[in-house]
């Protein structure tokens, strides 16, 4: 005889061992008790979250011998019959295999009977969003008015395929997806009852792997006690289930705050030669980020919101102060491209590296959105001090300058000598440091971002700009050249609607809010070389000038 699966062993045998439901447990013991049980109810959520578990519990509630009761006893013939499957007063049917109007017109044709041992019939239909539309309109007269001895429970992961004349026929329960917490109490408590030996560290990435649903947690554990018996080593935890220690991901988010790309790369052979899977460790990497950044936000989060056991959060308080929330949200940019990559058939290895090559060397990333990334750090990073070198990882590093910026700005009520000028009309210590005046300088040096931010927005617009550069700045005035004989062309640029996008490009590169005009420059004999080359080019034209590198 098969021996009963955990989940299925440990499923929940009171309302009260429902773990994380509580809105939910304590409505329908609370109807229980006041005799006002619906006809029918609707309970969504992700899978493995306790909907089906809670449905039986209600079935036991109501037929059982001592009820009926919000605490059904578990010993009766009734209770024992339910729980084991067995109770010929509990149907259960699965939508998604028998979605059609047939097998409707048979719960039609039974649902007047009586109950045969208990005092109702409960009928549970898992996945009831899968029936199909003509199997759905029958089910509507028998879910209007059923019989006073029939409770429906409807259980679906997608509650928004459900028609909406079923749902206002019932009363909805959303179920909560479960934190890494309440996984890791489960999954403890099973382990300690089955007597298997098994570190917090190797729960932690059981948990992990579940993506919320107690279930699959449970059988993964109930899998690896079938493969290494009574004790349970991380190693055979990760090699089973494809999973990443969490000091995998510590040590890549430590080597990308680092800017350190043959680290990156080093880390990435290791992998490969563990054999892990690159799209797992890019999706676990990016919810070891979204901890980061949510770290990032709020000084202390409410329990539950951070997917990590309550060891690792000083941990990662460390690294949100290592990175700015711009470098977090544009790493997992890059991840998610990587892992969409990889679904379209991508060489797993080479996504991930062209993710971490692309965020711990900017410079290498050749898209608009990373030019205007490298152009803000810029902007935030001022001058360079003598002898710093933008590659080093040194002082200047982009996800380090602006971090001691604010500690200096914190640290000292008085004002030092980097936040005063000499002549003592610096900003004064707390106050935010003034942006770096714009010139025409830097706005032809970005004049390529600046078109390539134009042509997303209008095509015939950038094609007209291409005879055009800055030639004056004055205020907030930005004078545009045309060459002779480009006359055409200014008058199209000069029409509101294309006005607009010329101001809002200018806005997204530079910043400022500018006004635009419009002239006709003679031969423009001078045009600079930078308004002919690729976006590409006029930014790292730019860095070698603010920074003074030679190479970049």
């Amino acid at each position: 005889m098969p021996s009963l699966s955990l989940y299925r062993k440990y499923r929940p045998a009171t309302f009260a061992e429902v773990v994380g439901q509580e809105h939910v447990t304590r409505t329908l013991m609370n109807a229980i008790d006041a005799g006002k049980v619906s006809h029918a109810y609707l309970f969504a959520g992700s899978r493995g979250t306790g909907k089906t578990s809670t449905a039986k519990l209600l079935a036991k509630a109501l037929n059982c011998a001592e009820g009926p009761t919000a605490y059904p006893c578990g010993k009766c013939e009734s209770c024992a019959t339910i729980g084991a499957g067995t109770s010929l007063d509990v149907i259960e049917m699965d939508a998604a295999s028998n979605r059609g109007i047939d097998d409707i017109r048979d719960i039609r044709d039974k649902v007047a009977y009586s109950p045969v041992e208990g005092r109702s019939k409960v009928y549970i239909l898992d996945e009831v969003h899968m029936l199909t539309k003509e199997a759905s309109n029958a089910f509507l007269k028998v879910l209007e008015e059923p019989p006073a001895h029939v409770v429906f429970v409807l259980c679906t992961t997608e509650p928004h395929k459900v028609i909406p004349t079923i749902q206002s026929r019932c009363q909805r329960f959303e179920f909560r997806r479960p934190d890494v917490g309440m996984v890791l109490e489960v999954l403890g408590s099973v382990a300690v009852a089955e007597e298997i030996e098994i570190d917090e560290d190797s729960l932690a990435a059981i948990a992990r792997s579940s993506a919320g649903a107690f279930r699959d947690a449970i059988s993964s554990l109930d899998q690896l006690a079938t493969f290494c018996g009574k004790k349970i080593t991380l190693a055979d935890v990760l090699s089973m289930l494809g999973a990443v220690e969490s000091e995998l991901l510590f040590e890549a988010v430590d080597i990308a705050a680092a800017e350190d790309a043959r680290g990156a790369i080093l880390l990435i052979d290791r992998l490969a030669a563990q054999g892990r899977d690159f799209g797992q460790f890019a999706a676990e990497l990016t919810g070891h980020l979204r901890n980061v950044f949510l770290l990032q936000q709020l000084d202390d989060a409410p329990d539950g919101l951070i997917s990590a056991p309550a060891s690792e959060i000083t941990r990662l308080k460390g690294q949100a102060r290592l990175l700015t929330p711009a470098q977090v949200m544009r790493f997992i940019e890059l991840l998610q491209k990587a892992q969409a990559a990889i679904k379209l058939g991508g060489a797993p290895r080479l996504q991930l590296e062209l993710a971490f090559i692309a965020f711990t060397r900017p410079e290498t990333d050749m898209s608009t959105k990373s030019m205007m990334y490298r152009l803000e750090l810029l902007e935030k990073r001022g001058p360079v001090r003598a002898g710093a070198s933008p590659a080093s990882g040194g002082d200047s590093g982009a996800g380090e300058e602006p971090l001691a910026r604010d500690a200096n700005a914190q640290s000292s009520p008085a004002a030092g000598p980097e936040q005063t000028s000499p002549a003592g009309d610096g900003p004064a210590s707390g106050e935010q440091e003034p942006q770096p005046e714009l010139t025409l300088d830097k706005i032809s040096r970005a004049w390529g971002i600046i078109l390539s931010q134009v042509k997303k927005k209008k095509i015939p617009l950038f094609s007209l700009l291409q005879e055009a550069r800055p030639v004056e700045l004055k205020g907030k005035i930005l004078t545009i050249g045309f060459p002779e004989g480009a006359e055409f062309h200014k008058s199209q640029v000069e029409k509101p609607s294309y006005r607009a996008i010329v101001v809002e490009s200018l806005k997204e590169v530079t910043g400022a809010d500018l006004r635009l005009r419009c002239e006709i420059k003679g031969k423009m004999s001078s045009i600079s070389k930078e308004q002919g080359t690729p976006a590409s080019e006029a930014v790292i034209a730019m860095i070698k000038d603010t920074l003074g590198a030679e190479e970049i």
